[in-house]
């Protein structure tokens, strides 16, 4: 009886590490993701008058709106006028113009009012 015991207590334990060896087999797979923002030159058309800017490669406009920055193919109708002329190419490092509205004007909207002078000097 004794044999017996052992013999069931072995089989016992051996099933128990059986079942216990893939858990303790298993191994923790991490995968890491980088992300990467493409910063670059964005051209765009600024017309410093109303605050109006164009993305000549996408063909979007980006104006304010109801105090809240718009984009889309077309002005609304009554801002359509003011991109007619005179607008200054400006390269920017974002997607989003109005994000750096604060250094546009700083660094170009004196230029375009006296480019603006300029034109309308010479139209009359």
């Amino acid at each position: 009886m004794n044999r017996h015991n052992i013999l069931v207590a072995a089989t016992a334990m051996a099933i128990g590490f059986v079942a216990a060896m893939p858990a303790t087999a298993q191994t923790t797979e991490t995968t890491e993701t980088t992300v990467t923002v493409k910063k670059g030159h964005h051209h765009y058309v600024y017309y410093g008058d109303h605050d109006i800017y164009f993305a000549p490669e996408t063909k979007i406009y980006y104006w304010q709106q109801d105090g809240a920055w718009r984009s889309g193919e077309e002005l609304p109708t009554a801002s359509r006028g003011y991109v007619t002329s005179g607008g200054m190419k400006i390269d920017l490092d974002t997607e989003h113009p109005y994000e750096r509205r604060e250094q546009v004007i700083e660094q170009y909207k004196h230029g375009h009012d006296r480019d603006s002078g300029d034109d309308r000097d010479h139209n009359h």
